[in-house]
């Protein structure tokens, strides 16, 4: 079974109540557990979801971006984040979480810090 099958059976099968943050933070955990490929295939197929036409699973792949990078930029995000909100009035709320967690982050990665730059010393 690949990794994007147990994702969209998890996306489709889900129970009534499930959030899509829910399953984003399933799919998370599993990438600790499994091979190194396919925890990248839930990345890449987290990218995908993206540009998908179900607002859940554009939820479910904004929700990845707690722990992994789907796009190359901080402007990346910025570009995607309002046309995400005008297509998906239902996702502005996670839009604008994920731009809040993601920021700091990209600005880390754009300068090459894993740490913030405030904790030389410590």
């Amino acid at each position: 079974m690949k990794a994007e099958d147990v994702m969209n059976f998890l996306v489709d099968h889900r129970a009534a109540n499930v959030t899509p943050g829910y399953i984003s933070e399933q799919l998370l955990s599993m990438s600790w557990i499994i091979d190194a490929k396919d925890s990248a295939r839930i990345i890449e197929v987290g990218k995908q979801w993206l540009g998908s036409d179900d607002p859940f699973r554009v939820a479910v792949a904004i929700g990845l971006e707690n722990e992994t990078y789907l796009v190359d930029s901080w402007e990346e995000i910025v570009d995607l984040a309002e046309p995400l909100k005008e297509r998906f009035p239902s996702t502005a709320t996670d839009v604008d979480a994920w731009m809040v967690r993601a920021e700091a982050a990209y600005e880390r990665r754009r300068k090459g810090a894993f740490f913030d730059q405030g904790v030389e010393g410590a």
